[in-house]
């Protein structure tokens, strides 16, 4: 047994889902038909992407273990003989584990969340970013952070500023991330000399190309001071972190069946899983 195949045991037993059930998503929800009645639009944005130039044929591949599951049942050979050869699958699986862990649940309606509870779920996705990368399929490939720091006398400008520092959002992401950053500032207004901060959007996005198989995640948080009086200043702090990741895919089907005893995530769970609730159910299509 190979120094990665312990690693790969290793991480499978101390990260095991069967001991977190309270927030596992179901499996292969219907997109279409979940969270009619959820909460609208939280204060922190959280959503997923599969974009890149082999995006259909990944998407091909995780519906051929998704008809082999229905067909067949969750532990037949014909699952685990197509999901040995849809590397997609195992990335949302192990990401879906690591979130489960974690008790990362961007899913979940926030509208009743306090300090305390946003805190926790500070916590929760730090960790589940860091059970994400001790995964032995899991390489990282950069990480860094931008920084933006303004005074202004309007707080338009300093937002639309910030929404143009996500690369590869789409402009209706960009238009809720502005409308969270403006009830942020309304927030800031009516606190004169006190700083409100937010960590207001998460952003996974899977990128399949010909030659890897790239998970990106960005995170961001902002703080505003809103100071009173005679002489009005508007100060605004900004930090957007964006992490690379490469998954493994030519040795997932090496560790395919291990992994899929454990767990089984589609693409549809993942995306279910990561994904803030929407008052209209649009930000769950995920596909560009």
């Amino acid at each position: 047994m190979s120094n990665q195949d312990l690693q790969m045991e290793s991480w499978l037993t101390v990260n095991d889902v069967s001991l977190h059930q309270n927030i596992q998503t179901p499996l292969s929800f219907d997109l279409t038909s979940s969270l009619q009645d959820a909460a609208p639009v939280q204060d922190t944005i959280s959503g997923g992407l599969i974009i890149g130039n082999t995006q259909n044929e990944a998407i091909d591949a995780n519906n051929n273990v998704k008809n082999a599951l229905q067909t067949y049942g969750r532990f037949s050979n014909e699952v685990k003989e197509s999901a040995q050869v849809s590397p997609i699958v195992g990335l949302t699986t192990i990401l879906d584990i690591a979130r489960i862990v974690s008790n990362y649940n961007p899913a979940l309606p926030t509208d009743q969340e306090n300090d305390e509870t946003k805190k926790a779920r500070v916590i929760a996705y730090n960790q589940y970013i860091t059970k994400v990368l001790q995964n032995p399929l899991m390489h990282l490939k950069s990480n860094y952070e931008k920084k933006y720091t303004k005074r202004t006398s309007n707080w338009k400008t300093a937002i639309d500023e910030i929404s143009n520092l996500y690369d590869g959002i789409t402009e209706k992401d960009k238009e809720k991330i502005k409308n969270s950053l403006q009830a942020l500032a309304e927030a800031a207004s009516s606190r004169s000399n006190q700083a409100n901060t937010e960590n207001i959007f998460a952003q996974n996005v899977i990128v399949c190309n010909d030659e890897e198989i790239e998970f990106c995640i960005y995170s961001s948080s902002v703080t505003m001071l809103y100071s009173g009086g005679k002489n009005t200043v508007r100060q605004v702090d900004f930090t957007l972190n964006e992490t690379h990741i490469r998954f493994t895919k030519e040795l997932w089907s090496r560790y395919s069946d291990k992994v899929l005893d454990k767990h089984l995530a589609l693409i549809d769970d993942w995306l279910l899983g990561i994904s803030t609730p929407n008052s209209d159910k649009t930000t769950l299509a995920c596909f560009v």
